[in-house]
């Protein structure tokens, strides 16, 4: 569970301000001693602590400079969700964040009473933050690429149901209320499109796998094939370890791309989170590993005439400044993966941004949906809003709110039949955003 205290902005960033000045008073006998236990070896134990020094002075920037949706704090700074990470950890993030609500009100209820538990002396508090920041230590895990171009390619049924949800890894109410729907409606496939959180640390992740919709609730097990997850910017806060080492072995999933296939559609997901926000073509040299997806997705676009629908976890368009100008660099290399494919692709699911949007901009070139509402508490828009200057234009968004005033978290749920989706944007509590239906197109 995420707890209150971890939602408020100025709680986290006292946090931090607290374990930054512990970490540099070469006088303070519990982070002597602290870190003593974690690295044994002098010189490791030198470099971890000016390792957590600078993170922790990252962290307090970040967290100090971000402004983010009030129902709650959720910085895009890495080192603000490792820290974010720990202070949920110190803080328990189950008994309490279970019962105490949330958002910032909460958060403000409970910080006189739990402060204390990220004093510049607390033990659990330092423990937890050389924990959380060493795994900045292990460094990125290694990208797993194909041996051949059959790899990570799954056939799936003519009539199937998918379930797809965003930013879901949170083991907080909302996420159990979306599981709770997922189940309910008996899919035969569940794909995450990525953000464990806060920080996709190996706890989180195994806390997200609990409260999976297909779990066996008695044994935790996973049916094969039936679970799909992709790489998220915060699962690379920690390297993306939990992810590769933990997440994907549960699935049975070999790597963070992969592709379903039937008679008549095919669905191709990529990691755009390795490299946040990119699709690395062939030309650049940001990471020659990447190059391995890129040839693979080109091959399934070049040897299919099936329509594609394509999944990530980043944002190719927005309707908002931020977001669409995060996104520029995925549109520019989604135009070189185009260029390469020699054909459009039909649809584009994505994540990331806390909102479910449905955009047929006239100038996108295939239908673009955002389903990033998985569970992070944030505000439900207005009912006149309208996109900011220069961004896409939308034609549906869903504004409604829970019983908490906060906006309505949820998921898609695609139910296949032969060469038509009936696609239903299904809310927390059960009730349908909308729903739509695609009709794959008459092959040349």
């Amino acid at each position: 569970m995420l707890h209150p205290i971890t939602g408020d902005k100025g709680s986290v960033v006292n946090a931090i301000q607290n374990a930054l000045a512990a970490f540099q008073d070469p006088n303070n006998p519990i982070v002597e001693q602290k870190l003593r236990e974690a690295f044994p070896d002098a010189a490791k134990r030198d470099q971890a602590r000016q390792m957590i020094q600078d993170g922790l002075k990252k962290a307090l920037d970040g967290a100090s400079q971000s402004q983010t949706d009030p129902k709650w704090f959720t910085p895009r700074d890495p080192m603000a969700a490792i820290a974010q990470s720990a202070m949920n950890n110190r803080a328990g993030g189950g008994a309490r964040a279970a019962t105490a609500g949330s958002g910032p009100a909460a958060a403000a209820a409970l910080a006189a009473a739990a402060f204390e538990q990220f004093s510049v002396t607390d033990p659990g508090w330092i423990e937890t933050v050389i924990d959380g920041f060493k795994t900045l230590l292990e460094g990125k895990a290694p990208f797993v690429q194909h041996q051949s171009l059959s790899d990570f390619l799954f056939t799936i049924d003519d009539q199937i149901t998918i379930a797809i949800v965003g930013d879901w890894g949170a083991d907080n109410d909302a996420a159990r209320a979306v599981a709770k729907q997922i189940t309910a409606k008996h899919p035969n496939i569940v794909i995450h499109l990525g953000d464990i959180y806060y920080a996709g640390q190996r706890n989180e992740a195994e806390s997200t796998l609990r409260i999976w919709p297909l779990a066996d609730p008695t044994t935790g097990d996973i049916p094969p094939h039936t679970s799909f997850a992709l790489n998220g910017n915060h699962e690379m806060f920690s390297g993306g370890r939990p992810y590769f080492e933990t997440v994907l072995p549960k699935f049975g999933q070999q790597a963070s791309y992969f592709g379903l296939r039937n008679n008549h559609w095919q669905i191709l997901a990529f990691d755009s989170a390795y490299i946040e926000h990119r699709l690395l073509p062939p030309d650049d040299p940001a990471d020659a590993r990447l190059r391995s997806q890129w040839n693979w997705l080109v091959d399934k676009m070049q040897h299919s005439k099936l329509p594609t629908i394509l999944l990530s976890h980043h944002e190719p368009v927005s309707a908002f400044a931020q977001e669409h100008s995060d996104g520029a660099n995925l549109r520019s290399d989604f135009q070189k993966f185009i260029a390469a494919a020699g054909r459009p692709i039909f649809g584009w699911f994505f994540g990331h941004e806390h909102r479910c949007t449905i955009y047929d901009d006239p100038n996108i070139p295939y239908s673009a949906r955002l389903i990033g509402h998985g569970c992070i508490p944030h505000t439900a828009p207005p009912a006149d809003q309208q996109p900011d200057p220069g961004c896409e234009s939308f034609s549906n968004m869903n504004f409604a709110e829970n019983a908490d005033g906060e906006a309505m978290s949820g998921f898609a749920l695609l139910k296949f039949d032969d060469d038509q989706i009936d696609i239903q944007y299904i809310n927390e509590d059960g009730s349908v955003f909308m729903g739509e239906t695609w009709v794959a197109p008459v092959p040349d």
